[in-house]
């Protein structure tokens, strides 16, 4: 082999070195990358996961609300029931009393 055959050579293999000394540069920091974007979706997954059990206990209270409400209704038009027949026993014996005086 010539000596220009052989530096030419060394020269492409300086620069072979070069492209595969930054390839792996570049590998390890996509690497770096990838494992820094892993975590923080996991933390995203966690935070996720932690709102749905949020949720599902919300609509849990929220339908022991709703049956508090209906009976509180039912309640309520059954004292307002009472408390008119109350009236109107009250009043009806008033004016009793009114009309033999």
């Amino acid at each position: 082999m010539s000596e220009e055959l052989k530096m030419v050579l060394e020269a492409v293999k300086e620069k072979f070195d070069t492209v595969i000394e930054a390839f792996n540069m570049v590998k390890e920091s996509l690497d770096r990358h990838e494992q820094a974007q892993g975590g923080r979706f996991q933390k995203l997954e966690n935070a996720v996961l932690s709102v749905k059990a949020d949720v599902g206990v919300l609509k849990a209270d929220v339908a022991v609300l709703k049956t508090d409400v209906a009976t509180l209704k039912v309640d309520v038009a059954e004292i307002r029931r009472a408390l008119k027949e109350h009236r109107e026993n009250t009043e009806l014996h008033a004016q009793r009393k009114e009309r033999t005086s």
